[in-house]
């Protein structure tokens, strides 16, 4: 071993010898995360002012200026060039409308209503979309190998539109995929994704009450809305058209088709299941209005303090965008998005701030970056995994933030994707340093493990956690926590009401930050690089934790 490289792994052993996890020459940086520090910036980000953080819009623009002169407040150098934390994303933003009807071949026809009874739009270029196409059910439309399960089994369905069901086959059974945990097949990305693989002209999933986490009153505030894309050339082909469609309207369509819904729904569930070629036909046209837009990654890097580890990377994330303005409910027509995700990113620059004052810099090197477009489909990580300001191959972690706890200390705190790696060790000293027991992912059956931008490091093969919250509240009777979460979801969740109080407790997230802090420089200090995902992550085969 040459002399420099044998001073720098003395080094190396004398800092996590000093830090164990992180110990206490870490306090610097773990008082530096305060309930004072996280309200300043969660207030900021979530005010008025913001206008929501809707992608591509000046509320956007304005938290993207702040986040980076928090950034350099806190020393951390550009990661886009010489002097730039801001990674252009350029996208194509639409705002569609339409109109469609079903015919079946004895006569009968309905027309549902656009906003109402479902949603749809194009990802398309053309500014009308025409489709005239036969209607068939696919059931779950997942074709999963490794399960043995293909709702397609080799059935043409190109130029078809395609009725879908959401969630996948193992919902509420125990022999079938991950039972009612969700698995990456369940998640209507996938299912559009598989649509366009096998050329169908359009899909729709179809909501219920049983097999989707949200209402179908979310669903249509928040689709309605104007609606980013990355501006990319698709990797396959386009669904000219594609959206949900609420229950009572499919009822109605496959009634009229002379099908019965709910045999269809015990069907799709078997394994003989093939697709059903409904007879009927489905006449629509979608009108889009697109603008090109560019939003912007905030991107920032403390450089590690080991000579050769320096080159490896920890990357913690959260997104920064939301909703902006749209539908007025009880006359707000803000949507601030505290808890998603202000939250999350005031908790990252208070990391950023954190990190900064360590005694000693970790090994590796952190790039903090706060996201846009995650609301639209992970957009800001999905187009940093493709063009990424540091190599993947040296990226060794990404850390996750989405939702910051708003309602107070916990004894618990759970870490969502720690199975899919090997830093469990870190993960339980983390939590023992702040007297937390750790548990796993809370509500398994609505998938939080897919649906946030760990997703877009998972599917290149960087291990991702997401550092969520507990929910058993300090001082609170046993499942408060849950029912208030409940609540967010049923009143809050991707509604104006999901904005900044004066009366929130914020020392859960204290907590969520202080964790955080402690697994960035385990894993940061920690000779071996995390294990990465095994190839079979998205089902139910998992490595074990050492």
């Amino acid at each position: 071993m040459k002399p420099g490289h044998l001073a720098s792994r003395l080094g190396l052993l004398m800092i996590v010898a000093a830090m164990g996890c992180t110990g206490d020459s870490a306090e610097p940086g773990l008082n530096a995360i305060t309930t004072e520090a996280f309200d300043a910036h969660l207030r900021f980000l979530s005010s008025d002012f913001l206008e929501g953080r809707g992608t591509g819009t000046r509320g956007s623009e304005q938290a993207t200026a702040y986040i980076s002169n928090q950034y350099e407040l806190a020393g951390l150098v550009p990661a886009v060039g010489d002097s730039s934390y801001l990674q252009p994303v350029p996208m194509i933003a639409r705002t569609a409308d339409g109109r469609m009807a079903f015919r079946a071949p004895g006569g009968a026809s309905f027309e549902p209503e656009f906003g109402e009874d479902f949603v749809a739009w194009s990802s398309d270029t053309a500014a009308v979309s025409v489709v005239d196409a036969e209607l068939v059910f696919v059931g779950y439309g997942i074709t999963a190998p490794e399960w043995d399960w293909d709702d397609y089994e080799d059935v043409d369905v190109s130029g078809r539109v395609l009725l879908i069901l959401a969630n996948d086959p193992g919902s509420g059974s125990s022999n079938r995929f991950m039972g009612d945990t969700l698995t990456y097949y369940g998640l209507s990305e996938y299912k559009f994704a598989e649509a366009e693989r096998r050329g169908a002209a359009g899909a729709f999933l179809i909501h219920t009450a049983e097999s989707t986490p949200v209402t179908w009153e979310v669903i249509r505030t928040s689709l309605m809305r104007e609606k980013a894309s990355l501006d990319v050339a698709p990797d396959s082909g386009v669904l000219a058209l594609q959206g949900w469609m609420a229950q009572e309207a499919a009822e109605q369509v496959v009634a009229m088709a002379r099908l019965d819904f709910q045999t269809l729904l015990e069907t799709a569930r078997s394994d003989n299941f093939r697709p059903v070629f409904t007879g009927a036909r489905t006449t629509a046209e979608v009108r889009s209005e697109t603008r090109s837009i560019v939003d912007h990654n905030v991107a920032g890097i403390l450089r590690g303090s080991d000579p050769e580890l320096a080159q490896e990377f920890v990357v913690i994330t959260a997104h920064h965008d939301h909703l902006g303005i749209g539908e007025a409910v009880n006359d707000d027509s803000i949507y601030n998005g505290a808890y998603d995700n202000a939250s999350g990113t005031a908790l990252l620059i208070c990391l950023a701030d954190a990190f900064g004052r360590l005694p000693q810099r970790p090994a590796r090197s952190i790039l903090f970056l706060a996201v846009t477009g995650e609301e639209s489909g992970l957009l800001g990580s999905r187009f940093y995994t493709k063009n990424p300001l540091v190599p993947l191959t040296h990226t060794v972690l990404n850390i996750n933030i989405d939702g910051g706890n708003l309602w107070g200390a916990t004894e618990d705190l759970a870490v969502l994707g720690a199975e899919l790696t090997d830093i469990r060790r870190i993960l339980v000293q983390a939590a023992r340093a702040e007297n937390l027991r750790l548990e796993g992912d809370p509500a398994p059956e609505q998938g939080f493990l897919y649906r946030s931008d760990q997703l877009s490091f998972l599917q290149v093969g960087v291990p991702a956690i997401v550092v969520g919250h507990g929910f058993d509240f300090i001082g609170r009777m046993p499942g408060w926590g849950d029912r208030m979460f409940s609540e967010y979801i049923d009143v809050s969740y991707h509604r104006p009401s999901d904005e900044y109080r004066s009366d929130l407790d914020l020392r859960g997230a204290v907590q969520q930050g202080r964790i955080a802090l402690r697994v960035g420089v385990g894993v940061a200090n920690r000779r071996e690089r995390p294990a990465t995902p095994h190839a079979r992550w998205s089902g139910g085969e998992v490595p074990n934790d050492q």
